[in-house]
C-alpha cells in the first residue's frame, strides 16, 4: 500500500471511530496532504520517517515562513497519524513522535465580561420569533451556560438531555462522555424552540438531533455558528464574535466566581489540566491591570 492510502483509511478511523467532527478531519487531511505533497504523491509507506517529518518542518519554518501555532497544528497531525499506524500495528515506532513542537508564544483567551452577558443584555424576542432567533438563544445557552462546543451542540440528541436531573450526557472529542448541568433558562428555551420547530415542520423525536434540519439532519456547522456570531453582535459586541469565545467566557466566568479548576476541566471535557489553566492566567492577568490602575505604589 501506499503512504496516501495509509492516509486515507487514518481519516475514515477518525471520522468513524473516533468521531472527529468534520472540520476537525478536514485540518488533519490538510496537513497530511501538505506532507504527502513535499515528498510524493505516490510515495511507499516509508516515506513517512522521522528525517522527512524533521525535513517537512523546517521547510514550513523557513521556507514557508509559516507561524509556530500554524506548525504546530500540521506536526501534531502527523503525530496522531504515527500513533495510529503503531497502534494498528503497521509500524513499530511512531516516526513524528521525537520531533519537537516549536515553541508558541503564550496568548490569552479572548472572551465577554460577565455584564455583557447579562440576562437584560439580551432583547426580548417577539411574540412570534423565527427559528433562527430561538435557535441562538438556545446555543447561548448550552455553550455559555454548560460551556459545550459548537460541535457538541451540532450533534446533540434529544435523549441526551436529563431534564429532571438537570443535566446534559455530551458526546465530545474522542467520542469522550462527560456530564454537564444545565440552566433553568436552558430549560425554558429548549421548550420554546420545540414548539418552533415543530411549526416549522421539523417534528423531533426522542432519539433524533436537536438542532434538526427540514432535510432530516443536523443544521450545518456554519450556520450555527452565524447565529451565534449575529447574536452577540445584536448586543453590542464588537470583538470575536465566536461559539469558542462564549465558552472561554463559561470557564472564564466560573472561576472568577470560585469554581475549582479541576471542576471547569471536567464540564469543559479537557484531557490535560494544562488546557484549563489558561483561564487562571487570564484572571491573573486581569488582577495585574486591576492593580496598576488602582494601587497607589503600581
Amino acid at each position: 500500500m501506499l503512504l496516501d492510502e495509509y492516509i486515507q483509511n487514518f481519516l475514515i478511523y477518525l471520522q468513524t471511530q473516533r468521531r472527529y467532527s468534520e472540520r476537525t478531519v478536514i485540518t488533519y487531511r490538510k496537513s497530511l496532504e501538505k506532507y504527502l505533497a513535499t515528498i510524493n504523491e505516490n510515495a511507499p509507506l516509508e516515506a513517512f520517517s522521522e528525517m522527512n517529518v524533521k525535513a517537512f518542518v523546517w521547510d514550513l519554518k523557513i521556507k514557508q515562513k509559516l507561524a509556530p501555532t500554524s506548525i504546530c497544528e500540521h506536526l501534531a497531525a502527523l503525530k496522531s497519524f504515527g500513533k495510529y499506524l503503531v497502534r494498528s500495528k503497521i509500524l513499530q515506532k511512531n516516526p513524528a513522535e521525537a520531533v519537537p513542537m516549536p515553541k508558541r508564544p503564550k496568548r490569552l483567551v479572548s472572551f465577554l465580561g460577565q455584564k455583557d452577558l447579562a440576562e437584560e443584555k439580551f432583547p426580548e424576542l417577539p411574540e412570534n420569533p423565527t427559528l433562527p432567533q430561538v435557535r441562538a438563544r438556545l446555543l447561548l445557552e448550552l455553550i455559555y451556560g454548560s460551556g459545550l462546543r459548537i460541535s457538541e451542540c451540532q450533534s446533540l440528541c434529544w435523549n441526551q438531555l436529563q431534564i429532571k436531573e438537570r443535566l446534559v450526557r455530551v458526546i465530545g472529542k474522542g467520542n469522550k462522555e462527560r456530564i454537564v448541568p444545565i440552566t433553568d433558562t436552558l430549560i425554558s428555551w429548549l421548550e420554546k424552540f420545540r414548539a418552533v420547530e415543530i411549526e416549522a415542520g421539523h417534528t423531533p423525536t426522542i432519539t433524533s438531533y436537536v438542532f434538526l434540519s427540514e432535510n432530516g439532519k443536523p443544521y450545518d456547522i456554519r450556520t450555527l455558528r452565524n447565529d451565534i456570531h449575529n447574536l452577540l453582535r445584536d448586543i453590542g459586541w464588537e470583538g470575536k464574535a465566536s461559539p469558542h469565545v462564549l465558552r472561554h467566557s463559561f470557564a472564564t466566568h466560573l472561576l472568577e466566581n470560585g469554581a475549582e479548576i479541576m471542576s471547569v476541566k471536567e464540564m469543559l471535557g479537557h484531557s490535560n489540566i494544562s488546557t484549563t489553566q489558561i483561564y487562571t492566567h487570564v484572571n491573573a492577568e486581569r488582577l495585574k491591570q486591576a492593580f496598576k490602575k488602582t494601587h497607589p505604589r503600581a
